[in-house]
């Protein structure tokens, strides 16, 4: 059974879905370490007073960048 704060089970049509989601798309990610962890926290506070989402962020600052290059 479930407590209080645990994810909910997902049914079986559930599972599939997100499978089929996942295989219809990209991910990428960055991680900031300690050697560059200030600039994480200026794209962190600049994306809260904006109120962009990261992932709206840098897939706008990618194609900029990528169009740019004519890539």
């Amino acid at each position: 059974m479930q407590k209080n704060g645990d994810l909910k089970m997902q049914t079986e049509a559930q599972k599939k879905a997100q499978k089929k989601a996942n295989a219809q798309s990209l991910m990428f990610s960055a991680n900031y370490r300690k050697n560059d962890i200030e600039e994480g926290q200026r794209l962190k506070a600049y994306l809260e007073a904006s109120g962009q989402s990261a992932n709206s962020y840098l897939k706008e600052l990618i194609k900029k960048d990528l169009d740019s290059k004519g890539v």
